[in-house]
């Protein structure tokens, strides 16, 4: 059976329009100039840290566009350490049942980058991402500016592939676009979507997305901004894949660390 991976506070002085006022174009430069150097260096200033991700999978058959009763459910229980910049899974358990089978053995979709590298591909200056003002918004009770975005294949960080009958991953890159979803008062994201487009054939794949929200999360004494949800969706043939995520018991990495399982 093939398996399918998706890879998937700077200050500055600028004026904040009104509520549903456009802002100028030197506003819109100067929010989308923080939010990159935020993102450049997001990672870097993340502390070491310890999560839970529970995870909600669904894999169902669709037929001429509707989707059949024939559906899978899984309910996966991931460890997830953060450590030099850099993000180590483990898969703790499946369905309640405990487990050492590696994640990257899994049939379905495979997600990773949430916790920086999915925020910097959009911001990263050689991805020549354009940007345009959408709207202003609240989103969790902040003040929010909302920018639709594209990519280009040729400068893209959006990853798509599947394991080929020896194992092996074959990656390639997607165009993609979306919505970034800015904190007004700091350019922090709190919302990002991406959707891919201009998808190589050879994937196989018709449809790829995922949407990831930011909270403020006490870890190591500090608040960080970190994921709180994420909603990851493929088409492949007439398979139609989710994975939905949310990530809780965040606390510092030592090296007596565990995992709390909580509620399943």
């Amino acid at each position: 059976m093939r398996r399918y991976l998706t890879y998937a506070a700077l200050g500055a002085l600028f004026c904040i329009p009104a509520a549903g006022q456009k802002p100028t174009p030197e506003q819109q430069r100067q929010t989308l100039d923080t939010a990159r150097e935020i993102a450049i260096h997001y990672a870097g200033k993340l502390p070491t840290f310890i999560c839970n991700e529970q995870v909600d999978r669904t894999d169902q058959l669709q037929h001429a566009g509707q989707l059949s009763t024939v559906s899978h459910y899984d309910h996966l229980i991931i460890q997830l350490s953060y450590a030099g910049q850099k993000e180590n899974y483990k898969l703790v358990s499946i369905n309640g049942r405990p487990t050492t089978q590696p994640l990257s053995s899994l049939d379905g979709i495979i997600t990773g980058g949430e916790f920086g590298s999915l925020e910097l591909g959009v911001f990263d200056p050689s991805s020549a991402t354009d940007f345009q003002w959408k709207e202003t918004n609240t989103l969790r009770k902040h003040r929010a500016a909302v920018y639709t975005y594209r990519i280009a294949r040729a400068n893209s960080h959006y990853m798509l592939g599947r394991r080929l009958d020896d194992g092996k991953l074959a990656p390639v890159a997607a165009g993609y676009h979306g919505e970034v979803v800015l904190d007004q008062d700091t350019s922090r994201v709190l919302r990002l979507t991406a959707d891919a487009d201009d998808i190589p054939k050879e994937t196989g794949i018709t449809a790829s997305s995922v949407q990831v929200d930011y909270d403020f999360v006490d870890v190591a004494g500090g608040k960080h901004l970190l994921p709180s949800h994420s909603d990851s969706r493929m088409e492949h043939g007439d398979r139609k894949l989710g994975n939905v995520v949310t990530y809780t018991a965040y606390h510092k990495f030592e090296v007596d660390s565990s995992i709390d399982f909580g509620k399943q």
